[in-house]
């Protein structure tokens, strides 16, 4: 983690980059695709407008045709006709009853009546007070004033219903304008205000409704109809003023009676009549708000997803680098490992050849042997760990003492520690089970491995400690833990995270004064994982090291016959081999490489036996076959 955060430092600038591109990408984009939504929205509310003032229109319209016919048809029938006043009114009676059925052309209509030959007739029936004067009445003097057009009044509260009305009237002349009086209809308004008030935008705001005198006839809030916009508080004087100037109101941001930050839209109808939608700019502007947020999180992911992808990039090149970088310093590490042995085996040979001295020549070999014993190592770890790289290595898992394995593996370098004249100590708890059920090669070669660089960086005269410990015992299986000690020359923490690496090891200068290729803890360390434990290293510079190994092992199946066999196996193997007597007995070797032949060759001229050599399987048949 630290070395991720110190790798973002490094490449502080590439992600500052990053970061204010994609800012500048969300920015961008927010205010090209806030506007293009701001148009749209715009688009909506006017066609809200556009439908309401259309609707609105057209009710009125339809009405105003309506009234026209009713006044044209009284005036054919009532007043061509000669009729008095008298059946006038029962014609009006007719009238109202017929236009208050449900199944009426007006479902708004409310009553029918006038003023005519100096008598106010009421359809319904209604007989005014005795100081009622028609004349004096906003529908009649309308209608005198219209120029025989029809006349609409402005909204008023019924008294009786205290629901919003509207009167149609007009006058009542023949061709050569003489004037009889005024007809009227009155008409309930509720149906026009509830339909224009439930007018929003995005499932907010209300609509209204206004006069052409500026009268509030609509409003989501009922204390508001029938005042005048001058007096309804918030910025409706302003939005009055632009009425009365004949200014356009669209998207208008203004406040609201009620204090909320608000945007309105206007439109007036034909008759001089407003309409318009108001909705809180919180809503009005939401989808936008909602734009931004979804922008803001895409580009935050974008962000954040590339930024990790460059970061992760930079470290694959650094560990690529890296593991470069090792592989070749491995491969220069190996050469020298692999020459330096060679060399002394040519070197040797070269000077034992030469040599007459039998001394002389026994010092050569004896160096001949350790150099190829080094250089076996060698090859054998390089095999090794292709072998674990490649996922061919398999565990074969059998019954063995553990205590045995040991012992062997205690013999292997019980020479190099008798050279440096260390102290060695192993000790294996009593609770530790005598046999275990797993890899015994794999796990004596890890051992093994511990146990040599104990030995390779312990000087003269150290300790080394081995415990073997039991630390779970589960139903069929064993938790054993082997640690082992040294007071060696230590590893700082710095090198501690490079010590398991492959082709790693602690210090560049360690191969050059210990030598080796940096491989024994990497194998030793996939070997325990592929067995299900753990190793770990717990070391200060210059005070030693303890690497602790813990693995999961089976409980042996059968100990007594495991133990039998082990016995009469290792007498076996123990025997001197030149206590073998195979006079008058005949043996047939097969092996393709000649130098391997004469090594086995020189290992059983003791036995006396008759040897017969082949190079290959087939020969061997063909030899079995003549001399069976």
């Amino acid at each position: 983690m630290l070395k991720r955060i110190e790798l973002i430092k490094n490449n502080f600038q590439q992600v500052l980059f990053v970061f204010l591109a994609f800012l500048g990408m969300v920015l961008v984009s927010y205010f090209y695709v806030s506007n293009i939504v701001g148009s749209q929205m715009m688009h909506i509310c006017e066609g809200i407008l556009d439908t309401t003032q259309t609707a609105v229109s057209a009710d009125l319209l339809n009405r105003e045709l309506t009234f026209s016919g009713i006044s044209m048809t009284f005036f054919e029938k009532m007043i061509s006709s000669g009729r008095n006043n008298e059946e006038m009114l029962q014609h009006l009676r007719e009238v109202n009853a017929f236009y208050l059925d449900e199944q009426s052309s007006l479902p708004d209509f409310m009553k029918i009546y006038g003023y005519i030959r100096g008598e106010f007739l009421d359809g319904l029936g209604w007989i005014p007070p005795d100081d009622y004067d028609a004349r004096t009445r906003p529908w009649y003097e309308g209608a005198v004033n219209n120029d025989g057009k029809v006349f609409f009044s402005e909204p008023y509260v019924d008294a009786q219903t205290g629901e919003q009305v509207i009167s149609f009237s007009q006058v009542i002349i023949d061709a050569s304008d003489y004037f009889y009086g005024v007809l009227a209809i009155d008409l309930n308004l509720t149906r026009i205000t509830d339909y224009i008030r439930h007018q929003s935008i995005a499932n907010n705001g209300y609509g209204i409704f206004i006069t052409n005198n500026l009268i509030i006839a609509s409003h989501s809030n009922s204390a508001l109809i029938g005042m005048s916009m001058n007096e309804a508080g918030g910025d409706y004087p302003l939005l009055a003023d632009m009425l009365m100037n004949h200014e356009s109101i669209t998207a208008k941001r203004f406040t609201d009676s009620n204090g909320v930050d608000s945007i309105a839209f206007f439109r007036t109808i034909f008759n001089g009549w407003h309409i318009g939608v108001i909705t809180p700019r919180i809503y009005y502007y939401n989808p936008v708000n909602n734009l931004a947020f979804v922008l803001g999180i895409m580009g935050f992911l974008f962000m954040v997803s590339l930024s990790y992808l460059l970061v992760k990039t930079r470290i694959e090149q650094m560990k690529s680098d890296e593991e470069s970088k090792s592989k070749s310093t491995f491969l220069a590490r190996m050469s020298h490992e692999m020459r330096t042995p060679m060399n002394a085996i040519i070197g040797m040979t070269q000077i034992a050849g030469n040599s007459s001295d039998p001394l002389r020549i026994r010092y050569c070999l004896g160096k001949i042997n350790d150099a190829s014993v080094h250089l076996l190592g060698v090859i054998n770890d390089v095999l090794e760990m292709s072998k674990i790289e490649a996922g061919k290595l398999e565990l074969i898992n059998a019954d063995f003492n553990l205590r045995e394995m040991m012992a062997a593996v205690s013999n292997v370098v019980n020479y190099k520690i008798d050279e440096k004249s260390q102290q060695f100590s192993i000790h294996v708890a009593e609770e530790v089970p005598a046999y275990i059920n797993s890899d015994k090669q794999l796990l004596s070669q890890v051992i093994s491995n511990l146990l040599t660089n104990a030995n390779k960086f312990t000087p003269i005269g150290g300790k080394i400690e081995v415990t073997v410990d039991l630390l779970q015992v589960n139903q069929d299986k064993y938790v054993i833990q082997f640690s082992v000690k040294d007071s060696g020359i230590g590893i700082s923490k710095e090198q501690q995270l490079r010590l398991f690496q492959s082709f790693e090891q602690a210090d560049g200068s360690i191969s050059r004064k210990y030598g080796g290729i940096g491989l024994g803890l990497v194998i030793s360390k996939r070997i325990i994982e592929m067995m299900g434990g753990t190793i770990r290293l717990e070391s200060e510079e210059d005070r030693g090291a303890r690497f602790v190994v813990t693995v999961t092992a089976g409980k042996a199946v059968n100990h007594s016959v495991h133990e039998q066999g082990r016995t009469s196996l290792e007498a076996e193997t123990e025997m001197p081999v030149g206590e073998f007597d195979f006079s008058g007995k005949h043996i047939l070797l097969t092996e393709d490489v000649e130098i391997n032949r004469e090594i086995i060759l020189s290992l059983l001229e003791s036995t006396h036996a008759v040897i017969d050599c082949a190079k290959n399987g087939m020969e061997a048949c063909e030899m079995f076959a003549c001399n069976p």
